[in-house]
């Protein structure tokens, strides 16, 4: 009987755990969707709301904004967002969600920019790598970095590679998922 309840214990346990963290995983993903959605829509308070006071942020040009402010992020991507993306959409696949606890996850992202009038790009432009951290029940990016991906962009790179890029960066191929 002992060996029944602690059986049971142990399936219920692992059962919570395993809803909790679908939870905290479809949460984690509408980070990014909000992301998209204001990107998409031209604004740059809601491309920041879902980030942490105060949070790091890496430019795919290398730029390193560490300690940013909620509110200097959204001032910067509306001034991007007013000009040189202006009329651009944001196209992503969420390659991988790893939780390094219960409140810290690590999650990387295949990411591409197009005029509003075009379909998705053939290729990734960007890889993005974000640490979300569960602050007060809710999930915030805590860290954003931004890596162009030279990979597409000169053939002599992409012989190179030591996989095949599309290979390399799979899921984004897959739009199934």
């Amino acid at each position: 009987m002992k060996k029944i309840i602690f059986i049971l214990s142990v399936v219920l346990c692992t059962s919570s755990l395993i809803a909790q963290n679908e939870k905290d995983e479809k949460e984690i993903k509408n980070l990014i969707a909000t992301l998209q959605k204001g990107w998409n829509s031209g604004s740059g308070h809601t491309f920041a709301s879902t980030f942490a006071e105060p949070h790091d942020f890496i430019v795919w040009t290398g730029y390193y904004f560490k300690n940013n402010t909620v509110e200097r992020n959204a001032e910067s991507h509306q001034r991007i967002f007013s000009t040189m993306y202006k009329d651009t959409q944001l196209f992503y696949t969420v390659d991988k969600i790893k939780f390094l606890s219960n409140e810290i996850a690590l999650m990387h992202v295949l990411a591409a920019v197009a005029p509003k009038n075009e379909t998705r790009p053939k290729d990734p432009q960007v890889l993005i790598s974000v640490i979300a951290q569960k602050i007060d029940g809710t999930w915030k990016i805590v860290s954003f970095h931004n890596l162009d991906l030279e990979s597409f962009q000169q053939e002599e790179i992409k012989k190179g590679s030591p996989i095949p890029p599309s290979v390399m960066y799979a899921s984004w191929y897959d739009v199934s998922k």
